[in-house]
């Protein structure tokens, strides 16, 4: 399921107290012309997205993109967060030192629960990071890590987190990196088996 896709589900399913955020939410723009500076506001948002969806940056002038220093201070507030169930960092300058700031995060953060760090520059550093936490997270469930710099080293850990049965992570993305195409397929196939109602169920009706 794509992210976007998937934020939006969620933010059906929440009702009419979902906020679905933007950075202008969550940023302040005190000159008027997009610089977004200051601390981060997402306590009054469950949804997050810092990619700005596929708009040119000819075309949105406010397209900013993000790197680690300001992301590592995104995650400083994650830490505890009751309110922000999704996070979409696709398409932005982030590397394994703020992903890895990401997973500290988790480790005391069990309402966050889908994580896109689409088109980005992480490699197996911050994989194996994500990988260790989300192993044991009893929420998180949706990652997709796709078009980055992770190899087998890293999709391996992943694999593990997403076949584990301390883990809750159902949905793993990790195409477009410099992993083998088997673990891409293995990660998609297990993926689909978790979405996947047992048959037992659907041959009683009670889907």
């Amino acid at each position: 399921m794509p992210a976007a896709r998937a934020l939006l589900l969620l933010a059906a399913v929440v009702g009419t107290s979902a906020r679905w955020c933007q950075v202008e939410n969550v940023k302040a723009d005190a000159n008027g012309d997009y610089t977004f500076a200051g601390p981060w506001r997402s306590d009054g948002c469950t949804t997050l997205s810092l990619d700005h969806g596929t708009c040119a940056e000819s075309d949105c002038p406010y397209r900013n993109k993000f790197g680690d220093e300001e992301i590592i201070q995104l995650a400083d507030a994650l830490h505890g967060n009751g309110v922000l169930t999704a996070l979409s960092l696709s398409s932005n300058e982030l590397t394994d030192e703020s992903v890895k700031a990401l997973a500290e995060a988790l480790r005391d953060n069990e309402v966050l629960n889908e994580l896109n760090l689409q088109g980005n520059q992480i490699g197996d550093a911050g994989a194996i990071a994500l990988a260790e936490v989300i192993g044991t997270n009893p929420a998180f469930t949706f990652l997709n890590i796709a078009h980055n710099q992770v190899t087998d080293v890293g999709g391996n850990a992943l694999l593990t987190a997403l076949k584990s049965q301390d883990s809750a992570l159902e949905t793993l993305h990790m195409d477009n990196n410099k992993m083998g195409k088997k673990l891409v397929a293995e990660a998609d196939n297990y993926s689909k088996e978790a979405l996947t109602p047992p048959a037992d169920l659907e041959e009683k009706g009670e889907l």
